[in-house]
């Protein structure tokens, strides 16, 4: 009975494909993220003020530019159009005014008509839970 005294050192190896994949796969989707949320938000100069409480969850976002456009993910709509859009919201929502959530973005520099005519016609539609966006000053 011989008995080796000498034994090889086994070397493991790891695949590291499937990480790799699951790396470039969490790339992507962040990207994609951020520019779906960046969609929503036009560059808009928002007044000063110290805010109750961070964003949370909203069903649609609307902006309202210096020159009074109305800007919803991207396009210029008018007020007609608008709550077109803001019907179907409430459409699939069961047409429940509660459980619809308008984060309104209106540019400090602009005529406050538009954002006036905004609210007056959401009131009508009965939406109660409209949240007006404001930077907090540093």
């Amino acid at each position: 009975m011989r008995l080796s005294k000498h034994r090889r050192a086994t070397i493991s190896e790891m695949d590291m494909t499937p990480m790799i994949d699951i790396v470039f796969l969490l790339i992507i989707f962040f990207m994609t993220v951020t520019q779906v949320s960046e969609l929503n938000r036009e560059r808009l100069e928002l007044p000063k003020l110290p805010g109750a409480e961070d964003q949370k969850q909203t069903t649609l976002t609307v902006n309202v530019d210096a020159d009074g456009d109305i800007v919803v993910s991207g396009n210029r709509v008018s007020m007609a159009q608008l709550l077109s859009l803001v019907s179907i919201e409430l459409a699939k929502l069961g047409d429940d005014p509660q459980r619809l959530t308008v984060v309104l973005r209106a540019d400090e520099r602009g005529d406050c008509r538009t954002v006036n005519q905004m609210v007056n016609s959401l009131g009508r539609l009965q939406i109660t839970r409209l949240r007006i966006a404001v930077q907090v000053p540093q």
